[in-house]
C-alpha cells in the first residue's frame, strides 16, 4: 500500500486484493501516525479502492464488511473522519449497506472527499448537482453541502442526471456517495435550530428572490455567500425590513431586508415611475411587496415539490431592533445579496 497527503487529505492506496490481515496491517499503520496526523492538520482520511484488484460483487464480501468495521473503529479512536472512495460504482449499494450504521463515507472521488472534508481549498460558490436515487439519502448530502455555502442542483431521476451533467454548468456532479455519521454526534441542523427540510430547501428562496427581482425590476440580482449565524446587526441603519411566518411541512421565518435608498431604486424600476424619496410608507408596501412576491415564488415551487408550505401577511420594520426581537436572538442562515451590484440581505431562522 502507498499513501501522499493532498489538501491536507491522507490518502492510503489499497492497491493490494483486499484481506482482513491487511485491513489490520492498513488501520495498525494509520494508528501509529496519529499525533503526526493531528501536528500536520490532516482534515480526514480516503483509503482509496481505486487499484484493489476486486470484480464488482455479486455476493457478500467478509473482507470488505471487515474493511468497513475496522475502518469504523479506526475514526472513533484517532478522532478524524475516514472514507472509502473510488469503489466500483456497482459496490456502492453493497458498502453502502455495510456502513450506513457507522461513521465511514464513502466519497465518489478524491474530489468529493475535498469538498467535505477540506473545503476551504476549494472556490467558493460552488455549483454542485447531485442525484441519488435514494432520495433520502441525496437529501442528506444536499443539507450538509448547503451548510457549507454551495449551490445545490437535484436532478429528479438518471436521466435528468445525465442530461444536466452533460451541459457541464456545474463545477462538480455527486453520485455515489454517502456522508454517514454516528447517531452520537450531533447534527449542524439541530445547532441551527433549523429543521433538514428547510435547511434543505434554502435555494427555493435564493433562487426565487434572484428569479423574481430580476423579472420584476429589470435589475441584474444575484446571491453573493451565506453564512450560518445570528441576524447581522452591523447591515446599514437606514433599512426597511419584512418579514413573513411560515408553517406546515416547513416552518420558519424568513426576512428581507433592504438599505432605504436600494429599496426605492429597486420599486421605481418596478413601476416605471420616479418616487418621492421621503415617502416611507410607498417604500415601505414596496419592500412588503418584494417579500409577497418572493415568497409566493417559493410557495409555487414547494407545491410542486409537494410541499405543503402557508405563508402569513407580511410585517414590516423600520427598527432594527424591533426586528431583532422577532429572531430570539436564534442562528438562521444570513444570505448576502446584491441586486443593481447593491447590497441587500435575506435571513431565515426559525
Amino acid at each position: 500500500m502507498t499513501n501522499i497527503i493532498q489538501h491536507s487529505i491522507l490518502i492510503f492506496n489499497y492497491n493490494e486484493t483486499i484481506l482482513e490481515n491487511r485491513n489490520t496491517v492498513l488501520c495498525n499503520t494509520i494508528l501509529g501516525q496519529k499525533a503526526t496526523l493531528k501536528e500536520k492538520g490532516i482534515k480526514g482520511i480516503l483509503v482509496s479502492l481505486k487499484d484493489a484488484p476486486y470484480s464488482p460483487l455479486t455476493k457478500e464480501d467478509p473482507n470488505l464488511a471487515n474493511l468497513v468495521i475496522q475502518l469504523d473503529k479506526l475514526s472513533h479512536t484517532i478522532d478524524i473522519p475516514v472514507s472509502i472512495g473510488d469503489y466500483k460504482r456497482d459496490t456502492f449499494a453493497y458498502l453502502k449497506k455495510l456502513s450506513s450504521e457507522t461513521s465511514v463515507k464513502l466519497f465518489q472521488n478524491m474530489n468529493t472527499a475535498l469538498l467535505f472534508f477540506n473545503p476551504s481549498a476549494l472556490k467558493k460558490e460552488l455549483a454542485v448537482l447531485i442525484y441519488d436515487e435514494d432520495k433520502a439519502n441525496a437529501d442528506k448530502i444536499a443539507t450538509e453541502l448547503v451548510k457549507l455555502g454551495y449551490s445545490i442542483v437535484h436532478a429528479q431521476n438518471a436521466e435528468d442526471f445525465k442530461i444536466k451533467a452533460s451541459a457541464k454548468k456545474y463545477d462538480m456532479t455527486i453520485t455515489h456517495t454517502a456522508i454517514n455519521q454516528t447517531k452520537s454526534k450531533s447534527s449542524a441542523t439541530q445547532s441551527l435550530g433549523l429543521s433538514k427540510q428547510l435547511v434543505m430547501n434554502l435555494p427555493v428562496f435564493i433562487d426565487t428572490a434572484v428569479n423574481s427581482l430580476v423579472t420584476i425590476t429589470g435589475l441584474e440580482a444575484q446571491k453573493i455567500k451565506h453564512e450560518i449565524r445570528p441576524f447581522n446587526e452591523k447591515i446599514p441603519p437606514q433599512v426597511i425590513i419584512a418579514a413573513m411566518k411560515f408553517k406546515g411541512d416547513i416552518s420558519g421565518i424568513f426576512f428581507l431586508v433592504f438599505p432605504r435608498e436600494l429599496a426605492l431604486v429597486a420599486l421605481e424600476a418596478m413601476l416605471g415611475e420616479s418616487l418621492e424619496a421621503d415617502d416611507t410608507a410607498a417604500i415601505v408596501d414596496g419592500v412588503a411587496e418584494f417579500c409577497n412576491i418572493i415568497t409566493g415564488g417559493a410557495k409555487v415551487t414547494f407545491s410542486n415539490k409537494k410541499l405543503k408550505v402557508l405563508f402569513e401577511l407580511p410585517k414590516t420594520y423600520l427598527s432594527l431592533q424591533v426586528a431583532l426581537s422577532d429572531t430570539l436572538g436564534s442562528n438562521g442562515v444570513w444570505i448576502d445579496m446584491q441586486l443593481d451590484e447593491k447590497p441587500f440581505y435575506m435571513f431565515i431562522t426559525k
